[in-house]
């Protein structure tokens, strides 16, 4: 197939042509019709439709405007890469850099890599919009880039046995800097080994504390007299098997996430420093103003709120901070002293208990390489936290 638009589907474009009446005639639009409304040959047309041929994102934009189709529906089903997405838009690499007020050669490498620029923080944002997509949808063609995928891979089967391990009985082991699979890490993710290891040494211990809960439920079921149905015991342990399988199979997009596309490390200390002043917050010259505007542009302002009398994190940003803190505490030291997690101890309201499942499984995905939090909110999830 000639270069243009990768997903494009040759026989989409058909079946809409010959459902779409011609302007110019009582019958359906031909292939001559289609070629003289784009501005290009029946012979063209043709080579489109049978997959020869691919048309460039221009073109894919004029031809779903004479079908009366949205671009979409001419490219191939499934979850579309970032590229995909563009060409969705009728945009070249050029023009959507422009856009975006960027080099071209920084956008080649998002768009190739999944690497998004540090220090423009607000891209993945500035990217969505564009696009005119939303955030979930970005992040997911992020992660169907190749070279995302491929990272992906290497880390299920780096991580593999060390899981394996951590799950097993006996002493906690964690991995070191100088093990192969930390310096195998380091390499493909593009960050030192000694940020590798305590990033997966997270992820070991919430499964460490989830096999633990595991042996205490199936020494419950086997071992006790039962006062509950043992049925209980086999939902609840359905729940924390399931749990480990999720913090297994979110490995490789923790890594990506913290490793790949961190926060600035002074969006962070910023970000702190008003969690730490609590619900009063601190007055505006004791955050500067430049990282406050690069926050409000990296998360689209809705973690931090600028009230009369000073700046205060929002419900949004105290949960995004304290679902964080364990990545970013080993990635960025803290700027003033160490940080307990429990927002009670800096006059928080308490937003979510220990117990709820939503907490680390769906409210640490609010980052700016994630998705908003907001629908889960609309959801009802937002309320069920609240009461826990």
């Amino acid at each position: 197939m000639a270069r243009g638009v990768t997903a494009f589907d040759g026989s989409a474009l058909r079946e809409a042509r010959l459902v779409t009446p011609c302007p110019d005639h009582s019958h359906a639009l031909t292939v001559a019709c289609l070629a003289r409304q784009v501005g290009t040959s029946k012979a063209l047309i043709l080579s489109y439709e049978h997959g020869r041929s691919s048309p460039s994102p221009q073109r894919l934009a004029d031809l779903a405007r004479a079908v009366g189709v949205p671009a979409s529906a001419l490219q191939r089903r499934g979850t579309p890469q970032l590229a995909d997405l563009r060409t969705a838009q009728g945009l070249t690499v050029v023009e959507l850099a422009a856009e975006l007020g960027m080099a071209t050669n920084t956008y080649r490498r998002i768009e190739s890599s999944g690497v998004l620029p540090k220090r423009r923080p607000g891209t993945f944002w500035d990217l969505a919009r564009a696009l005119d997509v939303d955030c979930t949808q970005l992040h997911e063609a992020i992660l169907q880039i190749p070279a995302v995928q491929e990272r992906s891979r290497y880390a299920i089967s780096t991580l593999k046995p060390v899981f394996r391990l951590a799950l097993s009985p006996g002493p906690f082991q964690p991995l070191q800097d100088t093990s192969p699979h930390s310096q195998g890490l380091a390499s493909s993710y593009g960050a030192a080994s000694s940020t590798v290891s305590r990033v997966v040494n997270i992820l070991l211990a919430n499964l460490r504390q989830l096999a633990h809960q595991r042996a205490q439920l199936e020494a419950y079921r086997d071992f006790t007299a039962h006062t509950r149905p043992a049925a209980a015991y086999e939902r609840e342990l359905d729940v924390v098997s399931e749990r480990i399988e999720q913090e297994i199979d979110s490995a490789p997009e923790i890594l990506e996430r913290y490793l790949v596309n961190p926060l600035p490390q002074a969006c962070w200390h910023s970000l702190a420093k008003l969690y730490l002043a609590g619900p009063g917050g601190i007055d505006d010259a004791a955050v500067l103003d430049d990282n406050v505007t690069t926050l409000g542009k990296a998360f689209d302002s809705y973690l931090v709120r600028d009230t009369w009398d000073g700046l205060r994190l929002s419900d949004a940003g105290v949960l995004f901070f304290v679902d964080t803190l364990p990545y970013y505490r080993v990635i960025y030291a803290p700027p003033e002293r160490v940080i307990r997690p429990e927002p009670h101890s800096y006059g928080w309201p308490s937003y979510h208990s220990r117990s709820a499942p939503y907490r680390r499984h769906r409210l640490r995905m609010a980052h700016v390489l994630g998705h908003d939090p907001r629908p889960h909110w609309d959801d009802g999830t937002w309320m069920k936290i609240r009461r826990g």
